[in-house]
């Protein structure tokens, strides 16, 4: 297996240096004005995870086969938020770096970011 494949805490250190970064305060940020924003992201990132992995499934509209999305399925229609958030954060990152991070990430630093966030401020 080659060694870029692999999985790795920094994966963006050299295509996106500043991602982590820029997800982190995109956060601070939306937290500052949204206290639920750590909730929501938890909460958007166990429905995109829970079923087949982590691969920001959750955030598509539209689904080849005509069945409904995760994201118009029953139990999240209506229910689940934070697609707002995630298109903030995602709009920052591509300022800096376009087409480089992907969304799923962007679902999953966002969610460590913001646990972290309201653990370490208590």
């Amino acid at each position: 297996m080659r060694e870029e494949s692999l999985l790795s805490y920094d994966y963006y250190k050299n295509s996106c240096p500043q991602a982590e970064s820029i997800i982190r305060d995109t956060v601070s940020e939306l937290t500052r004005n949204r206290s639920n924003v750590p909730a929501v992201l938890l909460r958007l990132a166990f429905h995109d995870c829970f079923v087949e992995g982590c691969e920001a499934s959750v955030l598509l509209d539209e689904v080849v086969d005509g069945g409904p999305s995760e994201k118009e399925a029953r139990p999240n229609k209506g229910s689940l938020k934070g697609f707002d958030l995630i298109d903030m954060i995602k709009s920052n990152l591509q300022n800096s770096c376009p087409a480089t991070v992907s969304c799923a990430d962007i679902i999953v630093l966002s969610a460590r970011d913001a646990i972290a966030l309201v653990t370490f401020s208590l």
